[in-house]
C-alpha cells in the first residue's frame, strides 16, 4: 500500500481518516444503546486487544455515538492496582454526571439514592476507625 494514502494513523488514540473493520462493534454498540434506551438489557462490551490496534479509536466512536444519543458518558481511566484512586474518580464523575443530568433542587428520591451511593466511593475507614471523605 502507498504509504501517503494509508489511513493507518500510528499514534495512540489519532482518530483515523477512516475507522475499517470495527463495523461489528459499532452495530454491537447501537443495538446496545438502542436497547437501553427502551429500558431493555443487553450484553456489556469489553474491549479488548494488543496496542495500537484502535482500542482508543473505538472507544472514542462508542463516546460519541453515546453523546449523539443523549447518554451522559463518564470517560476516564483505570490503572491497575490503585482501586482508592479509582473510587475516588469514579464516585467524583458519577455525582458531576448526575449534576449534568439534572440540577440537585429537582432529583428524585431515586437520584437522591444514587448521590449518597456516588458519595460513598470517596469515604474510607482509617485504622483507628473513624470516616473521612477522601
Amino acid at each position: 500500500m502507498d504509504p501517503r494514502t494509508n489511513p493507518y494513523t500510528p499514534n495512540a488514540g489519532a482518530e483515523p481518516e477512516v475507522v475499517v473493520g470495527r463495523e461489528d462493534q459499532l452495530e454491537s454498540f447501537d443495538v446496545l444503546l438502542a436497547r437501553l434506551e427502551r429500558g431493555r438489557t443487553e450484553q456489556s462490551m469489553i474491549v479488548t486487544g494488543l496496542r495500537g490496534v484502535g482500542k482508543t479509536v473505538l472507544l472514542q466512536q462508542f463516546l460519541q455515538k453515546a453523546r449523539e444519543n443523549k447518554w451522559t458518558v463518564m470517560d476516564m481511566e483505570a490503572e491497575k492496582n490503585d482501586t482508592s484512586a479509582f473510587r475516588r474518580d469514579l464516585g467524583s464523575r458519577f455525582y458531576s454526571a448526575l449534576l449534568q443530568l439534572s440540577p440537585k433542587a429537582r432529583w428524585s428520591e431515586r437520584a437522591k439514592h444514587a448521590a449518597s451511593v456516588a458519595k460513598s466511593f470517596s469515604l474510607t475507614a482509617s485504622p483507628e476507625g473513624p470516616l473521612r471523605s477522601d
